[in-house]
């Protein structure tokens, strides 16, 4: 009798989990050998928790379908049009880009066709003026007209310079002062030293430090024949363009040690044709389709909810709205918890966060696999593009927080970038979404199905689409060979670090 009350107690202990059957078998064959009296006796039958209630996935889908919906009715028809500050941004973007372009002239061959390569051809001046050419279409301040300008004249498009500079005649004094500037620059004017020094000063007063700066002080001071004038100018443009072909060069470098250690790795996983199993994830997961697809969308519910509250509650440069930001991902974490929690179960042991012993290594090997293909997907992306003539929107991605945010913001922008968003995100997009799809439709369309509501989310055009739809596919491989989510968190973290860190590093500093 004590070993069969023993038995009672344990089986109650493990309701729930996996080892309830084991036991019950146990336990029935035990009873086989006992007195009738004692095997008379009938043992509760464990309760299955209640699934989620689809009346509360269906007011979570309402709402986030007609949030999402609203959105994108809504949504400018350019990405011009998303930016708090355009002008700035694109100033900053193309006097970078014009600093290195001159930088590349004295570089060796090597460094102007690697840059020529992955970077564009040699008409760098026709995509900043197509984009000067929008901006002044929407409605531009006097000196981004002007920053046009100097574009078109560099370019030798003198007709389209001479059009432009006309109307400044009767806009007032600025309008007509920079317009003196042009002509004294590109066509010349009769001026006296005294002429060119005022012209000089009213430039490095006028206009921010940069390449329009010192590219009109440098013409002027050629035409004028102020010689030393000249080569400060063009020295200053030379300094910083090195300084930029150099972070580009140490940039790309890591990426090509990410790729080559890729590569070493997916060669020692298929030489010795060895499991790459790392994890214990639950695949097929332990849940329902009908309860994957609930969690998926109270996550998304509350994510959008912290997020539209957030918008109305705290202005921007309020701290607490990047706080608010990081909080967004919570609901989701808290419903996974929550329903594993009931079922006996734990959230590192459903998504292969626990590790067995080997496993760390399998990690390793599996995540340098996924960061090196993603490196050469997103080069072969950019290659393909430029062979096709098309090339993505400036704006487009843009993070204008982390160009001209405060300190504070940055690092709220980096930690979310770099940290939660993909522990978030893999979280939702392959834990719960692939791993729920993969039960009604099987590895493969899951696959591409949850990297493209992925990539669809984002809201990027079609470069961006297709670069984020690459890494959604590998992320989604990585958790169904691993049988961890380790690997897609690693490699997401690492994607979101390159892009954080060229944004810093070229545009930022």
């Amino acid at each position: 009798m004590i070993e069969h009350r023993a038995l009672i107690i344990l089986i109650r202990m493990l309701r729930g989990k996996k080892e309830t059957r084991l036991c019950l078998m146990l336990y029935s064959r035990s009873m086989s050998d006992q007195p009738p009296e004692v095997s008379q006796e009938i043992l509760p039958v464990p309760s299955q928790p209640a699934p989620l209630s689809p009346w509360v996935t269906a007011v979570c889908g309402a709402f986030a379908g007609a949030y999402l919906g609203f959105a994108a009715l809504t949504a400018p028809p350019s990405p011009l049009d998303r930016l708090e500050q355009p002008e700035e941004s694109l100033e900053r973007l193309v006097t970078r880009e014009m600093d290195l372009r001159e930088a590349l002239r004295q570089a060796p061959e090597w460094k102007r066709a690697l840059y020529t390569t992955l970077s564009g051809g040699e008409d760098y001046l026709a995509d900043p003026i197509a984009w000067y050419d929008e901006l002044i279409g929407a409605g531009a301040s006097p000196v981004a007209q002007l920053y046009h300008v100097v574009l078109l004249a560099e370019n030798g498009q003198t007709g389209r310079v001479n059009s432009s500079l006309v109307p400044w005649e009767f806009q007032g004094e600025s309008a007509f002062r920079m317009g003196k500037w042009v002509r004294a620059g590109y066509w010349g004017l009769d001026l006296d030293r005294e002429g060119v020094r005022g012209l000089l000063m009213e430039i490095r007063s006028d206009l921010p430090p940069g390449w329009f700066a010192d590219i009109l002080a440098a013409r002027v001071a050629a035409k004028s024949g102020d010689r030393a004038a000249q080569r400060e100018a063009e020295a200053a443009i030379g300094a910083r363009g090195t300084a930029l072909l150099d972070r580009w060069l140490g940039l790309t470098l890591m990426q090509g040690v990410l790729l080559v250690v890729g590569a070493v790795a997916l060669a020692g996983i298929l030489s010795r044709r060895m499991s790459v199993a790392a994890g214990e994830a639950s695949l097929p997961p332990v849940w329902t389709a009908q309860d994957g697809y609930g969690l998926f969308i109270r996550g998304v519910f509350g994510f959008l909810l912290i997020g539209f509250a957030a918008t109305f509650l705290f202005p921007k440069e309020s701290p607490y709205s990047g706080i608010a930001t990081l909080t967004a991902g919570i609901p989701l974490v808290f419903w996974i918890g929550r329903y594993l929690s009931v079922r006996g179960l734990s959230l590192p042991a459903t998504f292969g966060l626990r590790l067995p012993a080997g496993g760390l290594w399998r990690v390793a090997g599996a995540t340098a696999v996924v960061i090196g293909l993603s490196v050469l997907g997103e080069t072969a992306i950019t290659l393909v593009s430029g062979t096709l003539s098309y090339k993505p929107h400036w704006a487009d991605g843009l993070l204008e927080n982390l160009l001209w945010g405060p300190p504070w913001l940055v690092v709220c922008e980096v930690l979310d970038s770099v940290v939660w968003a993909p522990l978030i995100e893999e979280l939702a997009f392959r834990g719960v979404l692939y791993a729920t799809l993969r039960m009604t439709v099987g590895v493969w369309p899951a696959v591409g199905l949850s990297a493209g509501i992925f990539a669809l989310v984002h809201g990027y055009g079609a470069v961006g689409f297709a670069s984020v739809l690459w890494s959604g596919i590998l992320w989604a491989v990585a958790y169904e060979r691993t049988r961890s989510l380790l690997p897609a968190i690693l490699g997401h973290m690492f994607n979101n670090l390159l892009v954080s860190a060229e944004f810093i590093w070229l545009l930022r500093m």
